[in-house]
């Protein structure tokens, strides 16, 4: 069954994107990061597995600094 989004109705394929996070003074990129994009919109989707190795990685990250830091990881080599 194709999925579709939730947003426009467009057809969903399997890519890769970034995902950035940032929270006061920590940015984070991850690099390569597996989803769902809408062919129409170009809205991202993350499955659940996914979801839960980003959210793992990101808890492990300190704020070693009070200026802002911004952390580049890829998600094959340092996440899944």
């Amino acid at each position: 069954m194709m999925r579709m989004c939730i947003f426009c109705k467009g057809k969903l394929h399997r890519d890769m994107t970034d995902y950035v996070e940032s929270d006061k003074n920590l940015v984070v990129l991850v690099r390569g990061v597996p989803c769902e994009k809408c062919q129409q919109c170009g809205e991202v989707y993350f499955d659940h597995s996914t979801v839960l190795m980003l959210e793992a990685a990101l808890g492990e990250i300190e704020i070693a600094s009070s200026e802002i830091t911004l952390t580049v990881m890829d998600y094959d080599k340092n996440i899944a």
